[in-house]
């Protein structure tokens, strides 16, 4: 590293207390000695980088390491309240920090065989246009199938929708605030509505 002339260490520590920029007579020598301690001061920017990023590194792993292990007791608890929500006979509980509750899910609903399905779905008004194009229309055959005791039309296979778990958490100190959380089936969460897939 190269070490900084006695006349440029001096007007870099005005520089330090000056917002203002003003020139100073230069020779070439002086621009070269100033070139060399700009060089120097590159490589400290580049070691600092280095040591934030390391930093930034350790402080991330703590981080994800001490979610995942708050993940996981959330993921627990969030299974014990499911099976007591199941044991009550109850579909929603409204608690004092927050509400449980077991919904079922829609049916799913998958036009296996378009060639089949588009003939009888136009005559039962199931097909929409969209841009001179004719497509199924999944929310009209979801309304169909609840007027026709859940028959589907020819091309269409339905799964039936299965219970899900959900909760809503109250903030600590904010009496209305909820906060609703949402998990995956890896265990992330991602702060939206919690949903678990009910056991069948």
């Amino acid at each position: 590293m190269s070490k900084e002339p006695e006349w440029l260490t001096e007007l870099l520590e005005q520089a330090d207390r000056r917002e203002e920029k003003h020139r100073i007579e230069m020779s070439k020598i002086r621009a070269d000695q100033a070139l060399a301690v700009i060089a120097s001061f590159e490589e400290k920017a580049s070691e600092i980088e280095q040591i934030a990023k390391q930093e930034i590194d350790l402080i991330t792993s703590w981080k994800e390491s001490e979610l995942l292990k708050l993940q996981r007791k959330i993921s627990w608890l969030s299974f014990q309240l499911e099976n007591f929500l199941k044991t009550s006979h109850e579909s929603t509980l409204t608690l004092a920090h927050g509400v449980i509750k077991s919904r079922k899910s829609k049916d799913k609903v998958i036009v296996v065989d378009e060639a089949k399905f588009l003939p009888i779905g136009k005559k039962l008004g199931l097909v929409r246009h969209i841009d001179a194009q004719e497509e199924p229309d999944l929310k009209a055959i979801r309304a169909y199938l609840k007027t026709h005791g859940n028959r589907p039309p020819i091309g269409v296979t339905v799964t039936p929708g299965q219970p899900t778990f959900s909760y809503k958490t109250y903030k600590k100190g904010i009496i209305d605030e909820q906060i609703e959380r949402s998990e995956t089936e890896d265990g992330h969460n991602f702060g939206t509505e919690q949903t678990t897939q009910a056991a069948a």
